[in-house]
């Protein structure tokens, strides 16, 4: 215990620091920062006009909760929140929905029943929608939702806008991770001119660097020879697939409809294109940039401890 002398006590009274208890040996009180205002930061320094129908929001926990660390993240997973309540870890930026649905409500999305068509050939309309109904309770996500509440955890998606910061943080981070940051043309992230090696090295190594279990799916020849490939984390479209492939030998992907890109590929391939998509999965794709997101949100949110901690690959391949 700290002992005070009489003088030096009347001295505090006088001034009113004495008058709060533990102020001497707390120090100076400092009011904490909530979720809500780092929202409002990570708003106002991505800048730009903020999309009225975007995904980017809180999807559970209070706004007001004090923020006691920052985890990012491609995907709040149940192990990424246990992982978040170990490091003392109160808000989650999630890169994808954490309620398995864009709804990304900690309820099952509502159902609409449609009744059975009626009428043949040449009634005047289709018969009207039933309206939408509550779906019943889900034990998955009530166990989620609950142990969300129970640790007072914060969820706050940030997807859409971070997309569209430059240069992109999710080509950035997955050509960092890959180490590959070096090889970016013109300073472009998204494409990358890399020491020649067979398709088969390069899917080594990146198996190896991003330690994929079971998720990873390429389509080549695995002796092609491979210099120039693009960096297409995510859900990437038909039409991104097509823009790149002239310009590169390879594409790395998150991942794409099987019966667009993939079939396109696979064609070019018969017809003797030197061509070769790698499909590693969405959110081991997206991680690298949720860890550039936390380096970011360092410099804007310095009085909060912020990492970055992985869903992980969700596949595993069978050996046999």
């Amino acid at each position: 215990m700290h002992h005070i002398s009489r003088r030096t006590f009347v001295a505090l009274t006088a001034t009113g620091i004495a008058t709060a208890p533990g102020a001497l040996l707390a120090g100076p009180v400092r009011k904490g920062v909530t979720a809500r205002e780092i929202a409002d930061r990570i708003q106002k320094d991505l800048g730009g006009e903020w999309k009225p129908d975007t995904v980017d929001a809180f999807k559970a926990g209070d706004p007001s909760t004090v923020v006691t660390g920052i985890v990012t993240t491609s995907l709040a997973s149940l192990d990424v929140l246990q992982r978040a309540v170990k490091v003392g870890a109160s808000l989650i930026v999630s890169c994808e929905p954490t309620f398995f649905a864009r709804a990304d409500t900690p309820t099952p999305p509502a159902r609409r029943a449609f009744p059975a068509p009626s009428g043949g050939p040449g009634a005047s309309a289709p018969p009207t929608p039933a309206p939408l109904t509550p779906a019943p309770p889900d034990p998955v996500f009530s166990a989620k939702d609950e142990f969300i509440r129970k640790h007072n955890l914060v969820v706050l998606r940030l997807s859409d806008h971070w997309r569209l910061r430059t240069p992109d943080p999710f080509a950035q981070g997955l050509a960092s991770t890959l180490g590959w940051s070096k090889f970016a043309t013109a300073g472009d992230p998204a494409v990358i001119i890399v020491p020649e090696m067979s398709l088969e090295a390069l899917v080594s190594h990146v198996k190896k660097t991003l330690g994929v279990r079971g998720g990873m799916r390429i389509v080549g020849d695995p002796q092609q020879r491979v210099r120039k490939v693009a960096l297409l984390p995510g859900s990437t479209a038909i039409d991104a697939s097509l823009k790149a492939l002239p310009e590169v030998d390879a594409i790395i992907a998150g991942e794409v409809r099987e019966w667009e890109a993939v079939e396109y590929v696979r064609d070019t391939v018969a017809l003797g294109g030197r061509k070769s998509l790698m499909l590693l999965g969405r959110i081991v794709s997206e991680q690298p940039g949720m860890q550039v997101c936390a380096q970011w949100l360092k410099t804007i949110v310095p009085e909060v401890a912020c990492t970055s901690i992985s869903a992980g690959d969700p596949y595993w391949r069978p050996t046999a």
